[in-house]
């Protein structure tokens, strides 16, 4: 059981500083022109970094298979 919890627990730290690193980042390309414009901006880059992580979720999840 110790095993399962150590690489989700590295998983968790690494993803809680890449998001550290992205709001970091997203301040520079944040949107000013209207609300619809940042909405549609933060939604396409809310589903891009989804969508790596469930591509890495599932690639971790094939590995231990």
């Amino acid at each position: 059981m110790v095993n399962q919890l150590t690489p989700n627990h590295q998983l968790t730290n690494s993803l809680t500083s890449t998001i550290q690193e992205l709001s970091t980042s997203l301040k520079t390309l944040a949107p000013v022109n209207s609300e619809t414009t940042q909405i549609i901006t933060y939604t396409l880059i809310a589903t891009a970094v989804v969508g790596i992580f469930v591509y890495h979720y599932i690639k971790n999840q094939e590995q231990t298979n």
